[in-house]
């Protein structure tokens, strides 16, 4: 009866709260919500019951705010602006949407499925890209470990023998040294290089030049074409069968690719054509960023008034053709990895064993 009792007394009923959010957190609390507000559930209590059952601290902390700010009157899109590195802006504008038109459980159901497919999207690449960096890890550690704790035994050695050494061995002995002597300054200046860049990333400047410069590499230019078209045409089909107007649709996804300044430049233009007259597939063309197949399915989508259905059945292509791109550049950089690894290694036992060969042959 004692084990038992110890036993419902610690049973997993829930799992251990966590800090930051996840995209798992988010499609959790919108699968919960769009549940609740189906079965008939008022939308204030449905964020109750979903944030007393949210298992992140931090995306608690924002519903718990959020709820307060109902119950005081304001709308959930509004509240839910707050938080903008919690809810994308997509997100936000089809929660309004759904407010605006009483349509709050369908456009519940679309964002919950879309956040669905973008999880499962990140999933595939992280999969991909795991092995990839596994190896290059290891490669630079294993190289490492040997110029620092290796090497500088064999060079000792070879000092107090007088031994002459080859070219290529007295390149990694003095490698070695230089990275003895100062490694841990070669380490932060890394550390500090990779921060610089990773804040110069975040600057439209460095977004004009890095993105530019990665959207004119063959294949992961060609990547980011395909991730932008996923992006379009996915948030397209959500906005829109969610009722909001092709013009607010256009400025809502412009606001979308804000961290792209080229296709945040091209969307204003196109913007700018729709409501100047110009139908949405003849805009799209002229900025010279869209793919022809998406600019006539969003032609073919226009003349039979079903834009959004049209949306919703490209954008799985282009998320697979993505998905296909990006498998096919990880088994491509494999092979090279593992050839750079094993190279690297040959070199360095290379270097260190040459001396000794060439000393063994000189003892008679």
């Amino acid at each position: 009866m004692e084990f038992q009792e110890w036993v419902i007394s610690h049973a997993r009923i829930s799992k251990k709260q966590h800090r930051r959010a996840s995209l798992e957190d988010t499609l959790m609390f919108f699968h919960q919500l769009a549940t609740l507000v189906n079965s008939g559930t008022p939308l204030l209590q449905g964020l109750r019951i979903a944030s007393a059952q949210c298992e992140s601290v931090k995306l608690q902390g924002c519903l718990d705010q959020i709820v307060a700010k109902v119950s005081a009157g304001s709308t959930f899109n509004a509240a839910a602006a707050a938080f903008p590195d919690v809810f994308d802006f997509a997100w936000i504008e089809a929660i309004r949407t759904g407010e605006v038109t009483g349509k709050m459980a369908q456009v519940l159901v679309e964002l919950n499925k879309q956040i669905r497919d973008a999880r499962e999207t990140r999933r595939k690449v992280k999969a991909s890209l795991m092995y990839p960096c596994v190896l290059v890890v290891v490669a630079v550690v294993a190289v490492t470990v040997m110029l620092w704790m290796v090497v500088p035994t064999f060079a000792k050695m070879f000092d107090d023998m007088g031994a002459e050494l080859p070219e290529i061995t007295q390149f990694v002995v003095d490698a070695s040294g230089w990275i003895v002597a100062y490694g841990h300054y070669a380490v932060a200046a890394i550390v500090a290089a990779v921060w610089a860049f990773r804040r110069f990333l975040k600057t439209e400047t460095g977004r004009i030049y890095v993105g530019g410069a990665l959207m004119v590499i063959p294949t992961v230019g060609e990547l980011m074409v395909e991730m932008a078209m996923y992006q379009f045409a996915s948030n397209l089909a959500l906005l829109l069968k969610s009722g909001v107007p092709m013009l607010e649709t256009m400025r809502t996804i412009q606001g979308i690719f804000h961290t792209s300044p080229y296709y945040r430049g091209a969307l204003k233009q196109t913007c700018a054509r729709v409501a100047s007259g110009k139908p949405l597939h003849v805009a799209l063309q002229e900025t010279g960023l869209f793919l022809p197949m998406l600019t006539n399915m969003v032609q073919v989508g226009e003349e039979s008034g079903q834009l959004g259905v049209v949306m919703e059945q490209i954008a799985p292509f282009y998320k697979e053709r993505m998905e296909g791109m990006i498998l096919k550049v990880t088994k491509m950089l494999e092979p090279l990895i593992i050839m750079g690894m094993g190279a690297s290694i040959a070199g360095l036992m290379l270097a260190i064993y040459m001396p000794m060969f060439d000393m063994a042959g000189k003892v008679k």
